[in-house]
């Protein structure tokens, strides 16, 4: 006889569903995983809170380094802008990166140099007279050396010198120890010209010294037998008839004499000469007995002379003399220049000084060829001439008159052709 068959579990006992026990293990995974979740994300905030402190640490020491930074930057820009030096820099492509106000000196010299430089290449932005300093910068860039001390003559839209000393060098960006490589290249220039000029004048002042010294004693011992030579030459002539190739060799011996009297003349007027005697005249008492003296000249030439005065009754404390006769060697030294046909004018202004008081420009202005840029410093020196028949000795007695009444002397271009010679001569009341 079979045994009967065990009863199904009932719902309630010990035993659990495998599906709830399954849900059990994933429900305690989630809740360990929760559990580890929320403990890195404690952990992260923590990071997080103390990356954003050291951001704010890392921003505000960023912050002041900029700061410091454009601070410098100014400091530095203000220092190159109150240079009273040019500075010029470019890059490694030959452009301007830096131009101070000083460097605007360049657009007095030459028309053709812009106001706003930067960005342009180096020999666009200093065109013309100017272009040596553009060549001189960028041979410094090319050759990465330092070029120092130049000195360049430049002549000015108005016909004058001026002097510039130059130096350039290559500009390196410093990485640690080493030089660096280059990333362009900066030049300082000055003006010298008024520099220069005072040692010229100081030069000259010692040449005229030398020369006076010794033209004084050889003037003396040439005028006695020259008087002889001259009286000799003419009793022969007299001897001789009217048209004969005798007398007209003693004509040529009296005037050669002459000549050389006049030269002898010269020279003891330009060594000696005296101290000007200064009382209040007006500057009508110099410039029309000069014109009246030239007036044969001028006549015979048929050259047109006119004056103009800003002020024909105003005095101002002169020698009118002296300054007549340095009027007239200017005038006669002009006719000469001009040939035939040509005019002269003649300007007399006074002018405020920027230091103070006035001076008397004292101008002559003429249509002549003018005067060559290279004869312009030495135009003043003794035995310097531009003429074949000229003693050289004219101008240099002009500028010692001037220069004994503490005045100066500019030579610059007449436009639009010819020179112009302005005496400024203090013109105290």
């Amino acid at each position: 006889m079979s045994e009967p068959e065990s009863p199904p579990p009932i719902p309630g006992d010990n035993a659990v569903p495998p599906d709830l026990e399954e849900l059990g293990e994933i429900l305690r995974a989630y809740s360990a995983a929760t559990a580890e979740l929320q403990n890195s994300h404690q952990i992260l905030q923590k990071q997080v809170m103390q990356l954003s402190g050291e951001l704010q640490r890392k921003n505000a020491e960023l912050s002041d380094t900029v700061t410091q930074v454009s601070s410098l930057k100014n400091y530095l820009a203000s220092i190159i802008d109150s240079s009273a030096d040019g500075i010029v820099a470019i890059d490694l492509d030959r452009r301007v990166m830096a131009w101070n106000p000083a460097a605007g000196l360049l657009a007095e010299i030459d028309p053709g140099v812009p106001e706003r430089p930067e960005g342009m290449f180096i020999l666009d932005a200093v065109p013309g007279s100017c272009r040596e300093l553009g060549l001189m910068l960028m041979r410094s860039l090319a050759e990465k050396r330092s070029i120092s001390g130049v000195e360049m003559r430049l002549v000015d839209r108005a016909g004058r010198q001026r002097v510039l000393s130059a130096s350039a060098s290559p500009v390196r960006n410093r990485t640690g120890d080493g030089d660096g490589d280059t990333i362009g290249a900066v030049q300082i220039f000055s003006e010298l010209t008024d520099l220069r000029e005072l040692e010229e004048r100081a030069n000259r002042h010692d040449r005229l010294a030398a020369l006076g010294e010794m033209a004084a004693g050889v003037a003396h011992e040439i005028r006695n037998p020259l008087g002889g030579i001259e009286l000799y030459a003419s009793s022969l002539g007299r001897k001789f008839p009217d048209g004969s190739h005798e007398r007209a060799t003693c004509q040529k011996i009296i005037a050669a004499a002459a000549r050389l009297n006049r030269i002898v003349t010269d020279m003891l007027t330009f060594t000696r000469g005296r101290p000007p005697e200064l009382r209040a005249v007006p500057v009508r008492q110099i410039v029309r007995p000069a014109l009246d003296m030239a007036a044969g000249e001028l006549d015979k030439r048929r050259i047109a002379a006119t004056i103009d005065i800003d002020d024909e009754e105003r005095r101002s404390r002169l020698d009118p003399e002296l300054l007549a006769q340095a009027a007239l060697n200017v005038i006669l030294n002009a006719a000469q220049a001009i040939g035939e046909g040509g005019s002269i004018a003649v300007r007399a202004r006074h002018e405020a000084k920027p230091e103070g008081g006035a001076e008397l420009a004292l101008s002559f202005a003429d249509d002549g060829p003018g005067i060559p840029a290279g004869a312009r410093e030495k135009i003043f020196n003794p035995f310097f001439t531009l003429r074949k028949d000229g003693t050289g000795l004219g101008l240099a007695i002009v500028h010692k008159i001037v220069q004994d009444h503490g005045g100066t002397i500019d030579i610059g271009d007449n436009q639009p052709r010819g020179a112009i010679v302005t005496f400024r001569i203090p013109a105290g009341e």
